[in-house]
C-alpha cells in the first residue's frame, strides 16, 4: 500500500515555498502561482482583502468537494451522518498538543515584545523563523491528534500521514531552536524568555519520541 500511496509535497508542508526543493512537483504551489498570475492579468491585487476572501471561498469549495468525494469512496453519507457517527476530538486532552500550544502562547508574547522594541537587522531572519514556526508547530500538532480518530484512510496510509505530520513538526522545532539559539547573543536581556522557549521545544521533542498518544 505504501508504494501505491505516495503523498504529494504539500501533505507535509511548512508553506515556505521559496525554500522548497519540491515546489515544481507540488499542486498547491502550482495552483497558487496560477491564481496569482490570473489576478495580475486582470489588473487585480491578489492581496486585496475582498479578492483574498473570494479566493478563500473558492479554495474551501474545492476542499469540501474533495472531502465529499473521499467520504463517498468510503461509503459514508455526510448528509445523513449523525453527530455520533462523526466523532470529535479534543486536542487539549493530549500532552503533545498542550506542549505545542504552550509554546505558541509564550512565543507569541515574546514576538510581540520584540516587535515593540524593534528587531535588530542581524537577527531578522531568525526572528522570521520563530514567527513562522510558532504557529505551524501548534497547528500541525492539532492536525496530528485529530488524525487519531480519522477513519477515512486505512491503517497503513494513516501511518504515512502521521509520520509526515511529525516530520513537519520536527522541522519546525529544529529550525526554531536554531533561530532562538542564534538570538541569544544579541538579546541578553531576553535570556530567560528564550531559555524557557527552548525548554518547551525540547519537551515537545521528547514527547514526540516517547508517546504522541499520551493524554493529560
Amino acid at each position: 500500500m505504501s508504494e501505491k500511496f505516495k503523498p504529494p509535497p504539500f501533505n507535509y508542508c511548512d508553506y515556505r515555498c521559496d525554500r522548497c526543493d519540491e515546489r515544481e512537483k507540488c499542486r498547491v504551489y502550482k495552483d497558487d502561482q496560477e491564481r496569482l498570475l490570473d489576478h495580475y492579468r486582470k489588473g487585480e491585487d491578489p492581496y486585496d482583502p475582498e479578492i483574498f476572501v473570494n479566493d478563500l471561498k473558492e479554495i474551501f469549495g474545492k476542499t469540501k468537494k474533495m472531502i465529499r468525494k473521499m467520504a463517498q469512496e468510503q461509503g459514508i453519507d455526510l448528509e445523513t451522518a449523525s453527530d455520533e457517527e462523526v466523532p470529535e476530538i479534543n486536542p487539549e486532552e493530549y500532552v503533545i498538543y498542550r506542549l505545542a500550544y504552550q509554546y505558541f502562547k509564550e512565543a507569541n508574547a515574546f514576538i510581540k515584545e520584540l516587535e515593540n522594541a524593534g528587531i535588530p537587522e542581524n537577527i531578522k531572519q531568525d526572528f522570521d523563523d520563530v514567527v513562522w514556526y510558532h504557529t505551524l508547530i501548534a497547528a500541525k500538532a492539532g492536525r496530528l491528534v485529530s488524525g487519531f480518530i480519522d477513519d477515512f484512510l486505512d491503517e497503513e496510509v494513516t501511518k504515512l500521514e502521521e509520520d509526515g505530520t511529525i516530520k513537519v513538526i520536527r522541522k519546525g522545532i529544529d529550525l526554531s531552536k536554531i533561530a532562538l539559539e542564534n538570538m541569544l547573543n544579541d538579546l541578553p536581556g531576553h535570556l530567560y524568555a528564550i531559555a524557557d522557549l527552548l525548554e518547551i521545544l525540547k519537551r515537545t521533542e521528547k514527547q514526540l519520541e516517547a508517546d504522541i498518544h499520551q493524554k493529560v
